[in-house]
């Protein structure tokens, strides 16, 4: 007669066999309950990277966005300020064929400078335009008031000719506004034939000195201004247009990379939790014939 000990070998592979099959419990219990697949780097170290680079993506796209958001509304606000403008240029033309047509004595002349000098206070107004607490037209001093004068004399101009550029993707620079001096003193600058504000304070004192020939220069002037003012208007709108559309392309970009991201790192319901009804079902089934195996009563023992 003998008896039969259970093989210490054949244990500690049923130990080891429970172990695993009590870690990947364990672990897709945690899939389960959390919702992700990978929950520390070890689980794929492949696919945990990969997950945290198309998050490194996904965040510089929306950086992308928000400077895209922030670029957009700047151009928005300039454009809504040189359309008022191209509208006022348009009624200061009105007036000076009115003038010029010579159905208006001096009394009449007179009385247009006063809505023409109205209008040059509203363009002075514009052209201090704020928007997200700056100055639109100031270039980079958009803490500082671009421009003043009185009421008789010119228009002066304090701030710089410096564009304000942000970065809305890799590669991709946008400028996000123009320069005061050269939306509204043109290409001569100050005091020329191309400055708005000398075009409109030298109409308004043509009307008021009854003098055709300064009227007529005035007029002139103006619709120069407002070919230029009609083609920033058109500028900004492109930038606009431009900029909307990449928002767009990031935005389809960023839901593909997040597919991509989801995809990795979300947990697979269907397949984990066939894997737990396995895996629950091999772990009774070993602790059962464990337990039949180490019995120590004698009586089993007996051959």
């Amino acid at each position: 007669m003998s008896i039969r000990m259970p093989s210490s070998i054949q244990t500690r592979q049923m130990l080891l066999g429970l172990q695993r099959t009590q870690d990947r419990l364990a672990q897709n219990s945690l899939r389960v309950s959390s919702g992700l697949r990978i929950t520390n780097p070890g689980d794929d170290p492949a696919g945990a990277a990969s997950v945290l680079d198309l998050g490194t993506s996904i965040q510089a796209n929306d950086q992308f966005q928000k400077q895209a958001d922030s670029s957009v509304s700047f151009l928005k606000s300039a454009e809504d300020v040189v359309s008022s403008s191209v509208d006022s240029i348009t009624r200061l033309l009105e007036l000076g064929q009115q003038a010029i047509s010579g159905t208006s004595g001096a009394s009449g002349r007179a009385s247009i400078a006063t809505e023409v000098d109205g209008i040059r206070t509203n363009l002075l107004a514009l052209a201090n335009t704020r928007a997200q607490g700056k100055y639109l037209f100031s270039g980079t001093m958009t803490q500082t008031q671009p421009f003043s004068g009185p009421s008789a004399g010119p228009i002066t101009y304090a701030g710089n000719t410096g564009s304000i550029n942000l970065d809305v993707s890799v590669g991709t620079t946008v400028t996000t506004n123009i320069p005061g001096s050269t939306l509204f003193f043109g290409t001569g600058g100050q005091g020329s034939s191309t400055d708005l504000f000398q075009a409109v304070t030298d109409l308004r004192d043509g009307l008021s000195a009854n003098n055709t020939a300064q009227i007529q220069a005035a007029y002139t002037n103006l619709q120069g201004a407002l070919a230029s003012f009609t083609q920033a208007q058109t500028d900004l709108g492109g930038r606009q247009a431009g900029l909307i559309s990449l928002q767009s392309m990031l935005s389809g970009f960023n839901l593909s990379l997040q597919e991509q991201q989801n995809n990795l790192q979300d947990t697979n319901y269907p397949d984990t939790l066939t894997q737990v009804s396995s895996d629950t079902t091999v772990q009774s089934a070993t602790l059962s014939t464990m337990a039949k195996t180490n019995k120590q009563s004698l009586f089993d023992y007996l051959g």
